[in-house]
């Protein structure tokens, strides 16, 4: 049902990508995590105890974000990984060897991952009709992989992901990086997310149509969706109304 007025003719679709495309479940804090991570380091050469490795990881976490100067910061696991290795380890470590341990750490933090039902054949639909793109919140170092492991690498050649540049949405440069990629105007896209502090504000606030998935909130902080989606078979009657 479309909420906002919009008005335009859409020729771009941006998508979000976790908890919009994927459905996903992680967990950070779970010592098990880090008992097997510490123990894979340690063929690296890296000696650090799985409690030490656990406090490391978020104390370097939130130091990130302190030492930013963005409205809205955002971390670089790799960086945060890169960082221990060096300072337990006993040498240089190559861009692989980092890139595999942050993958490591991801995969034993998964607990649900999968698409959403009909997403596959919903960007099928979409991909000769609209110029499609990715502005996510998302660290580079895994998500690349897991947008492969998927199938989606073929719908996205455009991504914009939050940790390349060190803030996130709803920074309002991440929807503009991607809208200038494309080469169309924000009144000839549409967004569509789940969080309506990050995306709707986001979107909207770039001048974009707002679609929020699975979300019953309609308005948040002066925006209001230009419609709400539950499920992608009904996204491109979605698109035509707008």
């Amino acid at each position: 049902m479309p909420l906002g007025g919009f008005k335009g003719m859409i020729n771009a679709v941006l998508f979000d990508l976790y908890g919009t495309l994927i459905d996903i479940r992680t967990e950070e804090r779970d010592p098990a995590v880090y008992w097997h991570l510490s123990r894979y380091l340690s063929y690296h050469g890296v000696k650090v105890s799985p409690e030490r490795l656990q406090e490391a990881y978020f104390e370097i976490l939130q130091r990130q974000l302190n030492t930013s100067r963005e409205e809205f910061p955002e971390v670089n696991v790799y960086e945060i990984f890169s960082s221990i290795m060096h300072t337990y380890g006993r040498g240089i470590y190559k861009e692989q060897v980092i890139v595999d341990v942050c993958m490591l750490f991801r995969s034993l933090t998964i607990r649900h991952f999968a698409l959403f039902s009909d997403v596959i054949e919903t960007l099928s639909y979409l991909q000769p009709r609209y110029m499609l793109a990715l502005v996510s919140d998302a660290q580079w170092v895994f998500t690349e992989p897991e947008i492969a492991m998927l199938n989606l690498e073929q719908f996205f050649g455009v991504r914009v992901l939050s940790s390349r540049y060190g803030y996130k949405k709803p920074d309002t440069r991440l929807f503009k990086k991607a809208l200038k990629r494309l080469n169309v105007r924000p009144e000839e896209a549409v967004y569509i997310g789940d969080n309506p502090q990050r995306d709707l504000m986001g979107a909207k606030a770039t001048g974009m149509a707002c679609i929020l998935f699975r979300n019953e909130t309609r308005r948040h902080n002066g925006y209001e969706a230009d419609a709400l989606l539950q499920g992608y078979a009904d996204l491109k009657y979605i698109l035509r109304d707008l």
